[in-house]
């Protein structure tokens, strides 16, 4: 396991506090404990953090194994070391007057958390029966009914477009969707990272309700497959979920989807199980190993011959001969692609072309490829009769820009949900036109049914509206927003058309980072209409404060007495 993380000093005084009576009840400072960290083969590891916790000491093991502990107290004390997948040592060292103490520290194999994943399975579906039922009783579309595309960006940040603002990276493709159609400058992903938002964006439902809020799902066998299992985590879709293309394909819609998945890798969790007829891609992120390339259900590309920097145009590929092949419609295309999450690899056709530098490379040769969809719609006169979405799963991760929002990806402030959105819609929206009204990715699936005449699943809650108005020129169907925290998967904040209601909660890995409460922090009140979540207005508005804490408490009261979000005796949500 990883090792006992150092306990958080959030406030200055409790530091000096705690240093002064260290020094006053001990000698002077004077030796130190060096040592080695070894594995169950006896071979020195490396990047193992080992702590002498009651002296406010810590180092990391170099190449060697070796490390040193600095200036420690005459006395016995406790030395912690540990490391992910072995076992935590724990030695009380004598430290001399001076000199040296000198310790050899050997992990083994830790099966602890095997066996506690060997606890725990995928939660049981709950109501398949009540899906199919739905799903049977769709009746194909018929007359003139729109195409869609919807294109999601991996980790794109607020600010890294050129229409939102960013100097650097030039992205003239995307920017012309805005005087296409309409530009939204308060939409919001359903997370701060990849798998909640995702599963948010197909379903309509805040991600909790889908077992998809603690983190993000990583392939099955590797160590933090297991680590969620043995917390209880699924770390699959649930096959009770419905999902928009599952909808759509039983309407008659052709269905596919490009690039990156990550709602599940084994079968009954893989997109052909869940709806796209045709598929080509990852399962999860493209920094999981292995970067192994699907087509359906049958490996493409080997891992070892995966090419990331080619990886945008590949995908492109793949939605073009889509569009090309179901240009009669109606057909749903989703392209997920993978960049710009980490790794960076430009393409070599776009490499060393933009001052934003290699982020900006990836987010160039992005926009190369969106215009080549946006051509071949053109091309195939569909465009006319096409709804296109393009957005990002969460705020953008270090390296990308959250403009000039508060926070990024991981994150539930602004910086981390509220991302680029551009929408054209024939017949609803407006060429050229803004909207400053809030919206969120859970709003695709019912604006999409709508859309096409079909009805909600009447058996499940569905969090997401109808947009249409919103989109047009109207207002927000929204009386709240709501976000939900990266590992606790707690909702701790609220919003509405103008204040936004932050709460702090519990948000630890169970790798032991994370979740440390900011010095100073406390719920807090912001007017997202005229600040950026720097200054806190509890005190100036008490009764906005009070509205907002009373709502977002309900709501979580709801969450946790009907978590999947079951409607009783299948009614109209």
């Amino acid at each position: 396991m990883r090792p006992i993380p150092p306990i958080p000093l959030r406030h200055t005084r409790t530091m000096l506090s705690g240093l002064a009576l260290l020094l006053a009840g001990t000698s002077a400072l004077a030796g130190d404990i060096v040592g080695q960290v070894t594995g169950p083969d006896g071979k020195p590891l490396a990047g193992v953090r080992v702590q002498a916790p009651e002296a406010l000491r810590s180092a990391v093991s170099a190449a060697d194994g070796t490390f040193r502990l600095p200036d420690l107290p005459e006395g016995e004390t406790p030395v912690i070391a540990g490391q992910l997948r072995l076992t935590t040592a724990v030695e009380r060292v004598p430290v001399p007057a001076s000199g040296e103490a000198r310790i050899a520290l050997q992990l083994q194999a830790n099966g602890s958390i095997a066996r506690a994943a060997a606890l725990h399975a995928e939660p049981a579906p709950e109501h398949l029966a009540e899906k199919q039922a739905y799903l049977d009783s769709i009746q194909p579309v018929s007359g003139r009914v729109p195409n869609v595309l919807v294109i999601l960006f991996d980790d794109l940040g607020y600010g890294d477009l050129s229409s939102y603002g960013n100097q650097l990276i030039r992205t003239p493709r995307i920017d012309a969707l805005a005087q296409q159609g309409v530009k939204l400058e308060q939409f919001y992903s359903a997370s701060p990272v990849c798998t909640p938002s995702r599963a948010a964006l197909l379903t309509g439902r805040y991600p909790s309700r889908a077992h998809a809020s603690n983190h993000v799902y990583f392939p099955t066998g590797s160590p933090m497959a297991t680590i969620r299992r043995s917390m209880g985590w699924a770390n699959a879709l649930p096959q009770d979920e419905v999902l928009l293309p599952e909808v759509l394909a039983r309407a008659g819609y052709a269905t596919g989807a490009f690039g990156k998945w990550h709602l599940g890798d084994q079968p009954g969790h893989r997109p052909t199980d869940f709806g796209f007829r045709d598929y080509f891609g990852i399962l999860y992120s493209n920094d999981m190993n292995p970067a192994t390339l699907w087509r359906g259900n049958a490996v493409d590309t080997p891992a070892d011959q995966t090419d990331q920097a080619t990886l945008t145009e590949r995908i492109t590929d793949e939605a073009v001969a889509f569009l090309r092949a179901h240009a009669g419609g109606p057909f749903f295309a989703y392209v997920p692609y993978t960049a710009p999450h980490l790794p960076h690899h430009p393409n070599p056709k776009h490499s060393g072309v933009s001052e934003g530098g290699v982020y900006g490379d990836v987010i160039e040769d992005l926009d190369s490829n969106v215009g080549r969809l946006l051509d071949v719609l053109r091309e195939l006169k569909v465009d006319d009769n096409t709804i296109i979405i393009v957005t990002s799963d969460n705020g953008g991760d270090y390296g990308g820009s959250a403009g000039d929002l508060r926070g990024r990806k991981g994150e539930t402030w602004e910086g981390g949900q509220r991302v680029p959105a551009f929408v054209i819609w024939p017949g609803v929206t407006k060429p050229g036109t803004e909207s400053r009204e809030m919206a969120m990715n859970i709003d695709v699936f019912p604006s999409i049914l709508a859309a096409a005449g079909i009805p909600l699943p009447p058996d499940r809650t569905i969090d997401g509206r109808d947009a249409r108005g919103l989109l047009g020129g109207g207002e927000t169907p929204h009386d709240f927003l709501y976000y939900l925290t990266t590992w606790s998967g707690q909702f701790d904040g609220i919003r509405d058309r103008r204040f936004k209601f932050h709460d702090i909660v519990p948000n630890v890995s169970p790798l032991g980072a994370g979740g440390d409460v900011p010095y100073n922090a406390v719920p807090s009140l912001y007017d997202l209409q005229r600040d950026n979540e720097s200054h806190d207005l509890s005190a100036r508005h008490p009764q906005d404060t009070a509205r907002l804490r009373s709502q977002l408490e309900s709501f979580r009261a709801a969450a946790a007495s009907n978590p999947r979000g079951w409607r009783e005796g299948n009614a109209a949500p």
